[in-house]
């Protein structure tokens, strides 16, 4: 197994939650359950994966600290992991595509994205030189549209039929969301008004 630990990690809170960079040792059966579970899985339009702590272990320590972030999301109250953010950085375009799971299903629907998002957009854009965030849910999955939307992200696209469904090979309708570092901090101004 190859670890990488060439970049600063991330150690966030927010209201509610603890970020962190995710380290192998965070392989747990709660987490390898998340990718067993269709309603989990399937917004996102990932297969089901029945990976062994080995397999979930290896693929955490991909993750570098400056290119790829896997970050776990934890309940401050009970220190359980409810999810993750896989955060993938062009260094040279100064650019970072978010994706995050809330693979705890007692979370959904309690503002958890957002929160938590809000977080990582300050950190990205204010002390690790991203000035361009982008976001790619399946036009399908209305909550991430919905949170995309909430917190003030631009549609900026829709790419017509860009991929093939995991469960049934239909073709999927693809968004892209984008916000800028001045448009974030923008919004982050207004909101403290």
């Amino acid at each position: 197994m190859t670890i990488h630990t060439k970049g600063r990690p991330v150690l966030l809170t927010s209201k509610r939650f603890a970020l962190r960079s995710l380290k192998p040792t965070d392989a747990s059966e709660r987490w390898i359950s998340w990718l067993k579970d269709p309603e989990v899985m399937g917004p996102l339009n990932a297969p089901i994966r029945k990976w062994t702590a080995q397999e979930l272990m290896a693929h955490i320590g991909s993750a570098d600290n400056d290119n790829r972030y896997l970050i776990g999301l934890f309940d401050l109250a009970s220190k359980l992991q409810i999810g993750f953010y896989m955060v993938d950085v062009d260094q040279f375009h100064r650019r970072a595509t978010f994706n995050v799971v809330i693979g705890d299903r007692s979370w959904w629907g309690k503002s958890v994205v957002n929160e938590t998002r809000a977080a990582l957009l300050d950190e990205f854009f204010n002390n690790r030189g991203v000035e361009k965030a982008s976001g790619t849910p399946l036009a399908r999955n209305f909550p991430a549209v919905f949170n995309y939307k909430a917190q003030g992200w631009r549609h900026e696209g829709t790419f017509r039929r860009q991929c093939l469904s995991v469960t049934d090979g239909s073709r999927l309708d693809q968004y892209q969301f984008g916000l800028t570092r001045d448009e974030w901090r923008a919004i982050r101004l207004e909101d403290a008004q």
